[in-house]
Protein backbone atom coordinates (compact mmCIF):
# COMPACT_ATOMS: atom_id res chain seq x y z
CA UNK A 1 0.00 0.00 0.00
CA UNK A 2 1.32 3.31 -0.96
CA UNK A 3 1.80 5.57 1.99
CA UNK A 4 -0.35 8.06 1.09
CA UNK A 5 -3.11 5.68 0.51
CA UNK A 6 -2.73 4.05 4.05
CA UNK A 7 -2.30 7.21 5.51
CA UNK A 8 -5.72 8.58 3.92
CA UNK A 9 -7.29 5.39 5.22
CA UNK A 10 -6.11 5.84 8.85
CA UNK A 11 -7.36 9.31 9.21
CA UNK A 12 -10.56 8.20 7.55
CA UNK A 13 -10.58 5.82 10.19
CA UNK A 14 -9.94 7.67 13.10
CA UNK A 15 -12.53 10.55 11.99
CA UNK A 16 -15.41 7.55 11.56
CA UNK A 17 -13.81 5.84 14.71
CA UNK A 18 -15.00 10.00 16.68
CA UNK A 19 -18.22 10.06 14.64
CA UNK A 20 -19.35 6.96 16.19
CA UNK A 21 -18.45 7.83 19.82
CA UNK A 22 -20.48 10.71 19.52
CA UNK A 23 -23.39 9.32 17.71
CA UNK A 24 -23.02 6.58 20.83
CA UNK A 25 -23.15 8.60 22.96
CA UNK A 26 -26.69 11.07 21.09
CA UNK A 27 -27.82 7.28 21.20
CA UNK A 28 -27.27 6.93 25.63
CA UNK A 29 -28.88 10.40 25.66
CA UNK A 30 -32.00 9.90 23.24
CA UNK A 31 -32.39 6.26 25.09
CA UNK A 32 -32.43 8.92 29.10
CA UNK A 33 -34.64 10.65 27.60
CA UNK A 34 -37.08 8.66 26.89
CA UNK A 35 -37.16 6.95 29.72
CA UNK A 36 -37.14 10.17 31.59
CA UNK A 37 -40.53 10.69 29.51
CA UNK A 38 -42.22 8.05 30.47
CA UNK A 39 -41.00 8.02 34.38
CA UNK A 40 -42.95 11.71 33.96
CA UNK A 41 -45.83 9.86 31.91
CA UNK A 42 -46.13 7.12 34.45
CA UNK A 43 -46.07 10.19 37.47
CA UNK A 44 -48.96 11.41 36.03
CA UNK A 45 -50.76 8.13 35.78
CA UNK A 46 -50.27 8.13 39.44
CA UNK A 47 -51.44 11.52 39.70
CA UNK A 48 -54.93 11.31 38.31
CA UNK A 49 -55.65 8.61 40.76
CA UNK A 50 -55.00 10.90 43.40
CA UNK A 51 -57.76 13.00 45.06
CA UNK A 52 -57.99 16.64 46.32
CA UNK A 53 -56.42 17.10 49.59
CA UNK A 54 -53.84 13.54 49.15
CA UNK A 55 -50.66 13.89 50.73
CA UNK A 56 -47.56 14.44 48.28
CA UNK A 57 -44.64 14.97 48.24
CA UNK A 58 -43.34 18.27 46.11
CA UNK A 59 -40.02 18.13 44.46
CA UNK A 60 -38.64 21.80 44.51
CA UNK A 61 -35.05 20.98 43.15
CA UNK A 62 -33.54 17.41 42.29
CA UNK A 63 -33.67 14.95 45.05
CA UNK A 64 -35.52 17.66 47.58
CA UNK A 65 -39.10 17.66 48.45
CA UNK A 66 -41.75 19.33 50.24
CA UNK A 67 -44.51 17.56 52.42
CA UNK A 68 -47.83 19.50 50.28
CA UNK A 69 -51.46 19.23 50.07
CA UNK A 70 -52.87 18.18 46.82
CA UNK A 71 -55.46 21.21 45.22
CA UNK A 72 -56.16 19.68 41.78
CA UNK A 73 -55.39 16.46 40.53
CA UNK A 74 -56.71 16.96 36.86
CA UNK A 75 -54.43 19.37 35.86
CA UNK A 76 -50.55 20.52 35.81
CA UNK A 77 -48.53 23.58 35.19
CA UNK A 78 -45.74 22.78 32.47
CA UNK A 79 -43.08 24.91 31.79
CA UNK A 80 -42.66 25.64 27.65
CA UNK A 81 -39.72 27.23 27.38
CA UNK A 82 -38.38 30.84 27.87
CA UNK A 83 -39.78 30.36 31.42
CA UNK A 84 -43.47 30.39 29.83
CA UNK A 85 -45.40 27.75 32.14
CA UNK A 86 -48.98 27.24 31.11
CA UNK A 87 -51.67 25.42 32.91
CA UNK A 88 -52.43 21.35 31.31
CA UNK A 89 -55.18 18.89 31.80
CA UNK A 90 -53.31 15.62 33.17
CA UNK A 91 -53.86 14.05 29.28
CA UNK A 92 -52.92 17.00 27.59
CA UNK A 93 -49.44 17.16 29.27
CA UNK A 94 -49.16 13.24 28.73
CA UNK A 95 -50.37 13.76 25.26
CA UNK A 96 -47.63 16.05 24.91
CA UNK A 97 -44.91 14.16 26.43
CA UNK A 98 -45.70 10.86 24.17
CA UNK A 99 -45.14 13.16 21.17
CA UNK A 100 -41.88 14.34 22.57
CA UNK A 101 -41.05 10.75 23.62
CA UNK A 102 -42.10 9.48 20.02
CA UNK A 103 -39.72 12.61 18.51
CA UNK A 104 -36.91 10.91 20.80
CA UNK A 105 -37.54 7.48 19.19
CA UNK A 106 -37.51 8.48 16.19
CA UNK A 107 -34.35 10.57 16.30
CA UNK A 108 -32.65 7.74 18.29
CA UNK A 109 -33.44 5.40 15.39
CA UNK A 110 -31.95 7.09 12.98
CA UNK A 111 -28.77 8.18 14.95
CA UNK A 112 -28.88 3.69 15.45
CA UNK A 113 -29.39 3.79 11.80
CA UNK A 114 -25.91 5.87 11.69
CA UNK A 115 -24.41 4.42 13.73
CA UNK A 116 -24.53 1.44 11.32
CA UNK A 117 -23.68 2.77 8.60
CA UNK A 118 -20.63 3.84 10.47
CA UNK A 119 -19.62 0.78 11.77
CA UNK A 120 -19.85 -0.81 8.19
CA UNK A 121 -17.25 1.74 6.35
CA UNK A 122 -14.80 1.46 9.30
CA UNK A 123 -15.33 -2.26 8.73
CA UNK A 124 -14.71 -2.06 5.13
CA UNK A 125 -11.30 0.21 5.55
CA UNK A 126 -10.27 -2.37 7.97
CA UNK A 127 -10.48 -5.40 5.07
CA UNK A 128 -9.14 -2.78 2.86
CA UNK A 129 -5.84 -1.86 5.55
CA UNK A 130 -5.89 -5.45 6.44
CA UNK A 131 -5.92 -6.95 2.63
CA UNK A 132 -3.42 -4.01 1.69
CA UNK A 133 -0.79 -5.48 4.63
CA UNK A 134 -1.16 -9.07 2.92
CA UNK A 135 -0.94 -7.51 -0.59
CA UNK A 136 2.49 -5.92 0.74
CA UNK A 137 3.88 -8.36 2.67
CA UNK A 138 3.40 -10.76 -0.23
CA UNK A 139 5.01 -8.97 -2.81
CA UNK A 140 7.76 -8.49 -0.07
CA UNK A 141 8.49 -11.97 0.16
CA UNK A 142 8.02 -12.71 -3.65
CA UNK A 143 11.74 -11.08 -4.72
CA UNK A 144 12.99 -13.63 -1.58
CA UNK A 145 11.09 -16.46 -3.15
CA UNK A 146 12.48 -15.57 -6.55
CA UNK A 147 15.98 -15.85 -5.38
CA UNK A 148 15.91 -18.57 -3.45
CA UNK A 149 14.29 -20.56 -6.26
CA UNK A 150 16.76 -19.04 -8.27
CA UNK A 151 19.60 -20.73 -5.76
CA UNK A 152 18.47 -23.73 -5.67
CA UNK A 153 18.06 -24.30 -9.60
Amino acid sequence: MDDGRAQQLYLEYRGLMEQLRRVQEYVEQTTQGIAEIAAVIEALDSLSRLTKGSRIFAPIANGIFVDASLNDAASVRMNVGGSVVVEKSVEEAKELLGKQRADLELLRDRANTDYGSLTNRLRAIEAAMEQEAKDEQASETAPKEAARKKRGA
